[in-house]
């Protein structure tokens, strides 16, 4: 395994330094704020005003997370939509998105005469697209006005795979669990990676849609070791105790051209790819379904009624419980370029 200032190498979705650790916190929201005002009090002019609307922000996200605590479907979805969305407006005005100044639009709307679908917006003059920027920081971006079925949300959602295969929504799963190494030659000077999964995983997902596309140029033929399958990179990338930052941050942009989602559990973060490529990042697809589902509350009512008495039930009530918590430690994450993790103490 590789080591940089004596600690393990491992794979972050989040920009970290290759020797840091992980953040610990029972309580993303202090972590959050307390990073926010500490930046704002440090800065001035342009920065002191985007960090001190981001932490606004931040407080209203959290208000309308713990105001759901108590209500039920269909409005406690309402209010997770509008948390995740001031979450989402907090990470735009750290990244410098113009905010307050002109017209702010959600970016997607309910298709209209159409059950189950979202329609997507492009670029709208004077306006700032609350979507649109966010898809832009995460990538893919929106490459302009277009419609997504739910059915496409759901089966990128990395927390929802196993539901969304159960209940009947997919026959096969989409989402491989993977392993990614990062180990060096015998004289430490040399970098490479390896992404591995359990020879089980062929009886439940399509696994020969891995070696495609990107991954397939980056890393050579499969080997077998017990019971894994493993690629490993074809190029290796020579490292010194200067240049370490710089090669590991390459990999990890490298890596994102491979379809990979992340799932936060008590022992860290948990890696899936998603072997039918996605329109949007998966933190993209939870907010377009949570719009949703709080959008649909408020407007559609006969709609909303017809999906909590029906089969899609237990995948809307399993995203609610699932996808905003997932959404706050990462965007947390995200914000504060930090990977939060989930005590494994916490009960």
């Amino acid at each position: 395994m590789a080591r940089c200032n004596y600690k393990q190498v491992r794979y972050s979705h989040v920009q970290v330094a290759p020797d840091e650790l992980s953040v610990l916190t029972a309580d993303p929201w202090s972590f959050l704020h307390g990073f926010l005002l500490d930046r704002a009090a440090n800065s001035v002019g342009a920065n002191r005003k985007r960090f001190e609307r981001a932490s606004y922000f931040s407080k209203l996200a959290e208000d309308f997370y713990k105001s759901s605590d108590s209500i039920n479907l269909p409005t406690k979805g309402t209010l997770l939509y509008y948390g995740m969305m001031n979450l989402v407006k907090a990470y735009l005005a750290v990244n410098k998105t113009p905010l307050e100044e002109i017209q702010e639009h959600h970016g997607v709307t309910n298709t209209h005469g159409r059950k189950h679908s979202l329609t997507v917006s492009g670029k709208i003059k004077g306006c700032t697209n609350i979507f649109l920027e966010f898809a832009k920081l995460l990538k893919p971006p929106v490459y302009g006005k277009h419609e997504i079925n739910l059915r496409h949300v759901f089966t990128h959602i990395p927390e929802l795979h196993a539901i969304v295969t159960e209940t009947g929504f997919l026959k096969k799963s989409r989402m491989l669990p993977v392993d990614i190494r990062f180990l060096v030659n015998l004289d430490n000077t040399y970098l490479f990676t390896e992404i591995a999964y359990d020879k089980s995983s062929e009886y439940l997902v399509d696994t020969s849609k891995f070696y495609k596309g990107a991954r397939k140029v980056y890393f050579g033929e499969s080997t077998s070791v017990d019971s894994k399958v493993i690629y490993r990179s074809q190029k290796r990338k020579k490292v010194t105790k200067e240049n370490w930052p710089r090669v590991y941050k390459n990999i990890l942009n490298e890596y994102q051209a491979f379809g990979l989602t992340s799932v936060l559990t008590r022992s860290g973060y948990r890696y899936y790819c998603g072997l039918k490529g996605s329109t949007y990042h998966h933190l993209c697809n939870s907010y377009l379904l949570m719009f949703y589902i709080g959008h649909s509350a408020r407007y559609r009512p006969a709609e909303m009624n017809e999906i909590l008495t029906g089969n899609m039930r237990p995948l809307v009530t399993e995203a609610v419980a699932l996808c905003p918590p997932q959404f706050l430690y990462q965007l947390v994450s995200l914000i504060t370029n930090k990977l939060c993790v989930i005590p494994y103490a916490r009960i």
